[in-house]
């Protein structure tokens, strides 16, 4: 998925690497993760201190979708299941054992019993339905992955029924980010016209999460304390107190981590990455992630809507460059899909230069004297500026001049949203919001998600039979022929050439060396969850 509005504005500000983003959580509590030094501590004086590159605008969990919602959220809410730590597979949480009926459209979940939300009320099934409801009536953000639900039932105090419109061997792992909230919080404080007590969740929280919130100093730091009535013990070493500051700038918060001041960073890109390797006292944190960054080409545009075109142009690209770039932080892209997503990804071979070829399509195509092109990328985000320039080098050995623009996350949109005013080439991060890859070639390759319509298809491609493709995908309940279905739906989109895959990054984050953690893979941006 690409990132969200917020998510790129930020990006600009931390050379941060994004996605529809990738948000990789921390997971301290879940895993009992602590190091020497803490562990001399008692449990409960262990404050953690998060710094990450802004905060979000909102602490209701029915709005807050974009990587700095999901920072606040993770801590403080639950949901049914959770993705275990570092994999895209999910596991029981507020929910402990579920059954599938025979068509695959009704879901059963057996709750768990002795949970309350932080404000002492009891989480049952009537609670989590009414959580989903509010999600599904405040209708933004999460509200996105109910779109196939029919129904939700509490038929006892313990059960809760989900039906669908369809099947769908994903839905597990739309779960996790669907977070309750407790109905006495919102029969305490909605009003008229605001039937979800959308005004009170907007600062207050009231969840089943691990943590409460304390107060919230606006552009400074969210400081939460422990749940006192938290349905699983705290494991020793596991912090009592957090703190979500806010660091806009990249080589203050690594100069405070060096300092000890914050134990570890969020939406640090691999260009900085290997400077806070250097650092006394931190470690950095490497783990695969599931991030594609791409150049979308606009058909709109010829000659880009002749594939050989567009493949002399791919075929023209030094991949290599640009992994060099990252200093070892990544690898070179290979199709729609991170590569980690399956073992039959991994096999699909990446894309490598070859000028000789691409000029023989472009003389095939009846470009030889080449043509001119315009490159759009992120002010002030360097990897999007060294793309661009590299782009510009490698193009022009084959006889195209290559234009670099470069402006803030707002004026790309909305010069890419619009047909007449769409220039031929981009840069966006794609990643999963969940661990289902439909979601992901959707956003990008779907009709009903072309740029003038408001997403991220911004090669502006649409064909029929790739949108039934894609959707076909999630209702395959065989694994293995599920795997290659999604594989070669992903090399035949691949050779459409309608993005170059310069890269996929490698997770590579910043945490003092006392804290022993693991990051989780499905969200837009490189979070804790504590």
């Amino acid at each position: 998925m690409c990132p969200t509005k917020e998510d790129q504005m930020r990006s600009s500000k931390r050379g941060l690497v994004t996605a529809l983003a990738l948000a990789l959580a921390v997971t301290l509590l879940a895993v009992a993760s602590t190091a020497s030094a803490r562990s001399a501590k008692s449990t409960a004086d262990i404050t953690a201190v998060f710094s990450n590159i802004a905060e979000t605008p909102t602490l209701d969990p029915a709005i807050a979708f974009s990587s700095d919602g999901f920072e606040f959220v993770r801590n403080v809410y639950e949901g049914l299941l959770e993705y275990v730590p570092g994999k895209p597979t999910v596991r029981p949480l507020l929910a402990t054992k579920w059954t599938v009926s025979p068509d695959g459209k009704k879901y059963t979940f057996t709750l768990r019993s002795g949970v309350t939300f932080s404000d002492g009320e009891p989480f049952n099934a009537q609670a989590a339905k009414t959580g989903l409801d509010r999600i599904k009536g405040v209708n933004q953000g999460p509200a996105t992955l109910m779109a196939n639900i029919v129904s939700v039932a509490a038929t006892n105090a313990s059960t809760l029924v989900i039906t669908l419109k369809q099947p769908d061997v994903y839905f597990l792992g739309k779960l996790p980010k669907l977070p309750f909230v407790s109905p006495k919080a919102i029969a305490d404080n909605k009003a008229a016209g605001d039937d979800w007590a959308g005004k009170w969740f907007a600062t207050n929280a009231a969840g089943t999460g691990p943590y409460k919130l304390v107060s919230w100093q606006r552009n400074s730091a969210i400081n939460l304390d422990r749940n006192d009535s938290y349905w699983r013990p705290f494991p020793n070493g596991t912090p009592h107190k957090v703190v979500l500051r806010v660091d806009p700038d990249v080589q203050t918060a690594l100069q405070l981590l060096a300092q000890g001041k914050i134990d570890m960073m969020g939406a640090v890109g691999p260009d900085d990455s290997a400077a806070a390797e250097k650092l006394a006292g931190v470690k950095l944190v490497k783990q695969p992630a599931f991030l594609v960054q791409v150049l979308p080409l606009n058909i709109l545009k010829k000659p880009l809507d002749d594939v050989r075109v567009r493949k002399a142009i791919a075929l023209a690209f030094d991949y290599q460059g640009m992994v060099d770039f990252y200093k070892g932080f990544a690898k070179p892209g290979n199709g729609p899909l991170p590569a980690d997503f399956s073992p039959l990804l991994r096999k699909q071979p990446s894309m490598k230069q070859n000028l000789a070829e691409a000029k023989r399509l472009l003389k095939e195509a009846g470009h030889e004297k080449g043509f001119e092109i315009t490159y759009l990328g992120l002010k002030g985000l360097s990897y999007e500026e060294f793309a661009g320039t590299l782009l510009q080098s490698s193009l022009a050995k084959i006889g195209i001049k290559v234009k670099q623009t470069l402006v803030p996350w707002p004026q790309m949109v909305e010069v890419m949203s619009k047909p007449d005013t769409s220039l031929e080439i981009s840069f966006l991060n794609q990643s999963p919001l969940t661990n289902d890859p439909t979601f992901m070639l959707a956003s990008s390759y779907n009709s009903a998600n072309i740029a003038s319509k408001g997403g991220y298809n911004w090669s502006y491609f649409e064909d029929k039979k790739i949108d039934a493709a894609i959707a076909k995908l999630s209702t395959i309940k065989n694994d293995a022929v599920r795997e290659q279905a999604v594989a070669k739906l992903n090399k035949q989109i691949a050779d459409l050439h309608l993005n170059l895959y310069i890269a996929q990054s490698i997770l590579a984050q910043p945490v003092r060396k006392e804290w022993n953690v693991t990051y989780e893979n499905m969200d837009y941006n490189y979070l804790v969850r504590f």
